[in-house]
């Protein structure tokens, strides 16, 4: 009877042990998940200040969205490599012959209201020399199933056909028939 005792005695050690390994696994793993979560809200406090410019003025919306008025140079658009330094042109050099011909310019009555083209307008307008965006909020980016590719386009490859006879092919990737020789 001494031998099936002493394996009872094992068996609870070694059980005892599992637990107390799993018991001790228990807040790293916790740890590790609240590190992994606070990365992601400094990920996502890094992409707001990025996309939320400078405000000149901000418009609440009725409908709970805010609107910044951003200063024309400032805008998202010229955050673009080929767009840096670029310099805004608010009148074209010149006009395309008949763009404004006698019979094409329309006279409106200047003492007519203006009619509100967007919810926030109630509240107030951009100033001059500014544009409207709406902010980002942080709920908009954890909805996007990337906070890295939130906001940018997807790249979609242009498949290359594989099986088309290469003669059948021209130089711009068109298939195109053989003249048949007579």
């Amino acid at each position: 009877m001494e031998p099936q005792l002493s394996s009872g005695r094992r068996r609870r050690r070694t059980v005892l042990v599992l637990l107390l390994c799993f018991m001790a696994l228990i807040p790293l793993s916790s740890a590790a998940s609240g590190m992994r979560i606070s990365r992601q809200k400094l990920e996502v406090q890094k992409h707001l200040k990025r996309l939320n410019k400078q405000a000149v003025q901000s418009i609440k919306s009725p409908d709970g969205d805010i609107i910044d008025c951003v200063h024309m140079a400032h805008q998202p658009a010229f955050d673009h490599p080929f767009l840096k330094n670029h310099t805004i042109q608010l009148r074209p050099n010149f006009h395309p012959e008949g763009l404004y011909d006698e019979s094409k310019v329309s006279t409106r009555p200047k003492d007519r209201p203006r009619t509100i083209t967007q919810l926030w307008h109630l509240n107030g307008r951009c100033p001059e020399g500014t544009i409207p965006i709406r902010r980002t909020k942080k709920e908009d980016i954890l909805r996007a199933s990337s906070v890295k590719r939130f906001g940018k386009k997807k790249h979609r490859t242009i498949p290359k056909p594989t099986s088309a006879d290469p003669d059948l092919i021209n130089e711009s990737g068109h298939q195109v028939r053989k003249k048949e020789e007579t």
